[in-house]
């Protein structure tokens, strides 16, 4: 059996993607939320609902993908961790911390980013000492299912809650001031966006699969004299690339002070 802690944006990405894959049956899956509401759809889907002291005695693997705020209260309802595998989605609560309040020595703290939703996220871990190999392998086939699992050292994940947690969002920013460029240029939206979305997608797909450098590309796009290096002038003059490694600091310096303020 699996139990998930919290069924918001993240917990309810995860059941889904769970069920979806296969790799667990809805009947399989506990749910705990303080919302009940939240849980009407998957009760709907076949999914069990239960309390957090329920899950812990009949769950050998647990995502917990509640707020850190929330975390402690969450702590004190679970018991019984010995031998079990818990999987954190929580900003700033820390292996350590995790293992101090549940003394669960099996703990993978993720970091999911929203195109998991489709399986195509890049999902980023880091697990605890006591985790053999065999333990691990079973865990990253699990998160496989929400996309690209990439290891990395727990300190990093404040790195990466900027790069690829948020990132996203900032370029789906982009994404739209395209779009609306085209539109400005007249064209409709649907193209533009039709356009757009299939130049993003190709872009990254050149990229990955011939692995070349970013720069190399755009200097085979650019002409001397032409209209993409009067583009890039103009992007260089206006600070874009600045800007855009500027907001991705930014975003790292706030995930590094909300570990500071629950003392991490």
């Amino acid at each position: 059996m699996v139990g998930v802690v919290g069924v918001g944006n993240i917990g309810s990405i995860i059941v889904n993607r769970l069920v979806e894959s296969g790799i667990f049956c809805p009947g399989e899956i506990i749910l705990s939320n303080r919302s009940s509401e939240k849980l009407k759809p998957f009760l709907s889907m076949g999914c069990l609902v239960g309390t957090n002291e329920k899950i812990s005695k009949l769950c050998d693997l647990i995502f917990l993908c509640v707020k850190p705020q929330d975390s402690q209260k969450v702590f004190s309802e679970l018991r019984e961790f010995n031998g079990r595998l818990i999987i954190s989605t929580m900003t700033a609560i820390s292996i350590d911390k995790i293992f101090k309040e549940t003394r669960c020595n099996n703990v993978v703290r993720i970091m999911p980013n929203i195109p998991a939703k489709i399986g195509k996220g890049v999902v980023a871990a880091s697990k605890s000492q006591a985790i053999d190999d065999q333990m691990w392998n079973e865990c990253q086939l699990i998160l496989s299912c929400l996309g690209k699992v990439v290891e990395v050292e727990e300190y990093q994940l404040a790195a990466v809650t900027a790069l690829s947690g948020s990132a996203p969002a900032f370029i789906f920013v982009i994404i739209e001031a395209l779009i609306d460029a085209g539109i400005r240029m007249g064209l409709s939206y649907e193209i533009s966006r039709s356009m757009i979305l299939e130049t993003m997608i190709g872009s990254a797909e050149l990229l990955s699969n011939l692995g070349n450098h970013p720069g190399e590309f755009r200097h085979v796009v650019t002409s001397p004299s032409g209209t993409t290096i009067e583009g890039i002038y103009r992007m260089e003059r206006e600070g874009v690339r600045g800007a855009l490694m500027k907001t991705i600091q930014e975003t790292y310096l706030r995930a590094l002070q909300i570990e500071k303020d629950f003392g991490n």
